[in-house]
């Protein structure tokens, strides 16, 4: 039998005789090709399909068959450019098999954007497919390497002050800005405080590890005491990055990140985020309801915080 299912219409046709020229006994053709709308159904939907299709008496029971099957794997085939499945190997060495699956991540970040008041850039979609398609063979290898077991969808992010508003986690919230290593300010947002990041003008898709403190996985657990000036930027998240993955974190499991206490302090997480020579670090404060957002600077006589490093892996 043809593989090619038109062909084996065509057959069919010939068989029973089919008029295509018009007619009561002239079918519609159906365009059995990956870029159809009509492979975009659901199953259901692609089963009453299939039932029109045989409701033409002239097509024998196998070459029906055939286009089921056909049009189910056209439809799986669409779908795995958007999933994700690869094999990790932990540092002690367990498998794991981490699967990603973009259009599910982008339905549930658009529902989080609604919630939060966030406008996204028209043709958000369709740009973070694009960087997803572009960068998909770097994607699964910064996975394989390194565990990432969840992936951020974040739009342009460049007035932090209203970012910082709107990803409060409850009205207890408030920003603790501590410049110098000491509570010396306390404003309202972060709006008025020289942060830096690179890349919070583009639309990004961010590699993460979805897990609460740092002593929950060895992956993150050994990067504490991290210096401030090791921190590696481009493997890291920014002020902006962060404040997003804190509340979606807080929305799906009524937790924070960075809430646990180690030898009588809250280890924090370096950012990629600079305010004047100082880098940018952050972490949820129990004992106030807070989120701490501290800038060390280089040159400061105090001893570098013993924080830890989020590795990420960012694309645009």
């Amino acid at each position: 039998m043809p593989e090619n299912i038109n062909e084996q219409l065509n057959i069919a046709d010939a068989k029973g005789g089919k008029n295509n020229e018009g007619g009561e006994n002239s079918r519609p053709k159906f365009d059995i090709s990956a870029d159809n709308p009509e492979l975009s159904k659901t199953t259901s939907q692609l089963n009453d399909l299939h039932s029109m299709v045989a409701g033409d008496k002239q097509i024998d029971a196998e070459t029906l068959n055939k286009i089921r099957e056909q049009i189910l794997a056209l439809k799986n085939k669409e779908k795995e450019k958007h999933s994700i499945s690869v094999n990790y190997t932990h540092p002690d060495g367990k498998q794991e098999t981490i699967n990603l699956d973009l259009e599910t991540k982008l339905v549930d970040f658009f529902s989080f954007y609604q919630e939060t008041n966030i406008d996204l850039p028209p043709d958000f979609a369709n740009t973070i497919r694009d960087i997803w398609k572009k960068n998909q063979t770097e994607i699964e290898r910064a996975i394989e390497q390194n565990g990432f077991d969840d992936m951020l969808i974040i739009p342009p992010t460049t007035d932090i002050g209203d970012l910082s508003k709107k990803m409060r986690m409850s009205k207890n919230y408030h920003d603790l800005i501590n410049p110098r290593g000491l509570a010396v300010s306390w404003p309202e947002t972060l709006a008025d405080i020289p942060f830096v990041s690179q890349n919070t003008d583009k639309p990004r898709l961010i590699l993460v590890h979805k897990t609460q403190n740092f002593k929950d996985r060895p992956e993150l657990q050994q990067t504490i005491d991290t210096k401030a000036e090791d921190v590696k930027m481009d493997q890291a998240l920014t002020l902006e990055d962060y404040l997003i993955f804190q509340r979606k974190y807080f929305e799906e499991t009524g937790k924070h990140l960075e809430d646990d206490v180690i030898k009588g302090s809250v280890v924090s997480t370096w950012l990629a985020t600079k305010s004047g020579d100082g880098v940018v670090y952050s972490g949820w404060r129990p004992d106030y309801h807070q989120l701490s957002v501290h800038v060390h600077s280089l040159g400061s006589r105090f001893q570098s915080p013993s924080n830890g490093v989020r590795p990420a892996r960012s694309f645009f």
